[in-house]
């Protein structure tokens, strides 16, 4: 009895101190604890997030955008009846490309022609192949022609298209024929070329040249025999051409083919010093 009695004893203190252990958990669990329990339905997977890229520095205020297009702002064309407009400062600059002794005679002596072009036509390495109004660069500077005298004092300036060759040409004793050559990249007509004009130096001042006919066959509506024929400028197409041909015994002759537009009436004007003058022919032919 006092066995059973004993045993009864530890075992209802073994319950009570069981009870009392789950009953200080129970009081001390948190609502995290609670949160924490076995879920009734199956866990869902975990996706571990992608760490935040770094903070790109931000670009220099002149840098394009990284994404941005830097073709799409380049100039495809030019609109020759709206030019771009002076950029503001201007840095274009003047550079020589040419320059010739010329006798300016009582009207400023010794003096010299100077040719002056864009100075991106000019640096080295840079290719002529002619310029065109609607072919970029839109803003490039004409050409320039000056006439300076001996004291470096300039005279007179003449402008061309930006991309300027020049020729002196000795037709006789005391007499040189400028020619000025406006290169032109042509994109499709036949009518386009170098375009090809002749002046001289008279009284201090370029001028076009001109001759008297002394030979008009039949040449209608043309100047007569005695009358000034001016050499006007001329298209190196596939129409028309001008050229200095050296005939045996005979001084040089600058020799221009032209031709009507629309028609098949060509006309060949000669043009030569001889005698102290300058003279000129011109025959038409079908």
């Amino acid at each position: 009895m006092l066995l059973a009695a004993s045993w009864d004893t530890r075992a209802l203190l073994l319950v009570t101190l069981l009870l009392g252990c789950t009953h200080e958990d129970a009081s001390r669990a948190t609502p995290s604890d609670a949160a924490a329990s076995a879920p009734s339905s199956p866990p869902s997977a975990v996706v571990t997030p992608a760490p935040s890229p770094a903070p790109s520095p931000a670009p220099p205020p002149s840098a394009a955008p990284p994404n941005a297009d830097t073709g799409a702002a380049e100039i495809q064309s030019c609109d020759p009846e709206k030019p771009p407009p002076i950029p503001s400062p201007d840095t274009r600059l003047y550079a020589t490309w040419r320059t010739f002794p010329v006798d300016l005679g009582a009207h400023g002596g010794a003096g010299k022609l100077r040719v002056l072009e864009d100075s991106r036509l000019t640096r080295p390495g840079a290719v002529r192949v002619g310029t065109h109004p609607v072919l970029p660069p839109c803003d490039l500077l004409p050409s320039r022609v000056e006439l300076i005298d001996e004291k470096g004092t300039t005279l007179q300036v003449e402008r061309f298209w930006p991309e300027l060759d020049v020729e002196l040409r000795t037709m006789g004793p005391g007499a040189v024929l400028i020619e000025t050559i406006e290169r032109v990249r042509c994109l499709a007509s036949c009518w386009c070329g170098d375009g090809h004009a002749f002046f001289r130096i008279q009284d201090g001042r370029l001028v076009p040249h001109e001759g008297r006919v002394v030979e008009r066959r039949p040449a209608a509506g043309t100047p007569g025999v005695g009358a000034m024929l001016k050499a006007k400028p001329v298209t190196h197409g596939c129409y028309e051409s001008s050229s200095i041909e050296a005939p045996p015994g005979r001084p040089p002759v600058l020799v221009v083919n032209r031709t009507a537009m629309g028609s098949f009436v060509t006309a060949q004007e000669r043009h030569w010093f001889e005698d102290g003058a300058w003279k000129a022919s011109i025959v038409e032919r079908k």
